[in-house]
């Protein structure tokens, strides 16, 4: 049996060992009783209920959008209206992780159309707009980033994402 110096006594080994062992159950039980019943308890009032399909989708949509409802039917019934073989033009802004995020998760529900991401470091910029070739996308959409003022309005999806579809360009 070997014997530890502590605090100017000697102790043996296996004193110790059982010391160290009962603080750890006393504790673990004292968790179990004390916070354990209220852990369950607020755990159990706050449950994830899963609502359809698109909830991960719809969920992050309302957040990055600023509210909006049944956003991922919404966009996957717009671009299904479009050709599928057509570009989608998603123009986001690099600097905020919102807009790509959303430009992301945009580009995930217009499959299976081609999708091309163009992060655009100012709220608008023609020549951008121009060389994204409006007449041979589907739609330009835009995330967090603002409408040119000479575009038509288009589809609005919660407060932040609008989707225009290139045939209401043309018709101006």
């Amino acid at each position: 049996m070997s014997i530890l110096n502590i605090g100017g006594r000697q102790w043996p080994r296996r004193v110790l060992a059982i010391a160290h062992v009962s603080l750890w159950a006393i504790l673990i039980g004292a968790f179990l009783c004390v916070s354990g019943p209220k852990t369950f308890r607020e755990a159990s009032k706050h449950t994830i209920h899963f609502v359809g399909p698109f909830h991960s989708s719809d969920s992050f949509l309302h957040f990055a959008t600023g509210g909006a409802m049944n956003g991922s039917a919404r966009l996957i019934r717009l671009f299904d209206s479009l050709p599928s073989q057509d570009l989608i033009v998603i123009f986001v802004r690099g600097e905020d992780t919102r807009s790509s995020s959303l430009g992301m998760m945009t580009a995930y529900l217009a499959w299976p159309h081609p999708v091309r991401l163009i992060d655009i470091a100012h709220s608008t910029r023609g020549p951008e707009l121009t060389s994204a070739g409006s007449h041979s996308a589907a739609a330009l959409v835009f995330c967090r980033v603002n409408r040119p003022p000479w575009f038509p309005a288009g589809e609005r999806v919660g407060e932040t994402l609008e989707v225009v579809p290139t045939a209401k360009i043309a018709k101006r």
